[in-house]
């Protein structure tokens, strides 16, 4: 029982995170490289959609940074290195975790909303205060102000809407449908294997 449940477990967490990794290397890599404006606002949506999801099959408290920590890597093996993109995702990870774990709050658009504030404040202080990257150091206290306020706002108040909903999506998903993350889910569980699979041998090959 404990094998199968550690191997559901693998898989779900594989899948979602690499789902976040590749929103984040496609989607990601399309905002910046086209200097789109606030464009950690839509990443910080589609990220905290995917978690909520996540979180209805997988509510155990770390998950969440766990798929960060994957996420990062995908991230890593597909586009140009940028230590500050990846700190970011972590931040967002652990924020959830932190947030959706340890409070007694019910309402999930207020989670929602501490968390995704919670994520971008953590990020801001450490990139400019505690890894002092020099893009941050220049401007300060200013950009942390100008990052949180606009670019968090952005994000927060989009996740106040797409996070209740998403929650009820993955309720749906699972009360209705067989866990597709159970080993005994034949056709859905190989499916998402393989699309997992699938997803890291096109990551892995595009790095080398």
């Amino acid at each position: 029982m404990k094998i199968r449940m550690r191997r559901d477990y693998l898989l779900g967490i594989l899948f979602f995170s690499s789902l976040w990794g590749v929103s984040e290397a496609i989607l990601g890599g399309y905002l910046y490289r086209n200097n789109i404006p606030f464009a950690s606002a839509p990443l910080t949506v589609v990220a905290f959609m995917i978690l909520t999801i996540a979180r209805c099959y997988f509510p155990q408290g770390g998950s969440a940074t766990f798929m960060g920590s994957i996420a990062m890597l995908y991230k890593f093996l597909n586009t140009p290195f940028f230590a500050c993109h990846l700190l970011a995702i972590f931040f967002l990870g652990l924020s959830y975790d932190l947030v959706f774990s340890c409070s007694k709050i019910k309402s999930k658009a207020i989670l929602s909303l501490v968390a995704t504030y919670l994520g971008y404040i953590l990020f801001a202080f450490s990139i400019t205060y505690i890894f002092r990257y020099h893009f941050w150091i220049e401007e300060g206290l200013q950009k942390i102000i100008r990052y949180v306020g606009i670019s968090g706002t952005l994000a927060a108040l989009a996740n106040l809407m797409a996070v209740p909903i998403n929650f009820k999506l993955g309720q749906i998903l699972k009360n209705r449908m067989m866990n597709p993350f159970e080993f005994k889910s034949g056709l859905a569980t190989g499916s998402l294997s393989l699309i997992t699979l699938a997803l890291w041998f096109l990551g892995v090959v595009r790095w080398f």
